[in-house]
């Protein structure tokens, strides 16, 4: 699984591209999910927006912003 971070440079997930799992964790709570070609997981926290999308079954793409105070 490659290791996801946000636009901070901090993990904000774990992925594996050919699968489609993503796996999210975050004050000890896991949460994970199956993406299809095409799909979109977002994670919100701590001002930063992060969305990780299954673009292919070797990448995904990883867009991250922080968010309008």
């Amino acid at each position: 699984m490659e290791e996801i971070r946000d636009c901070k440079g901090r993990l904000a997930c774990k992925g594996n591209a050919a699968t489609g799992f993503v796996e999210a964790m975050y004050k000890g709570q896991k949460t994970r999910a199956t993406l299809s070609i095409g799909d979109k997981f977002t994670i919100e926290r701590e001002g930063v927006v992060t969305d990780v999308i299954r673009v292919s079954a070797t990448a995904f793409k990883v867009e991250s912003h922080a968010c309008a105070a």
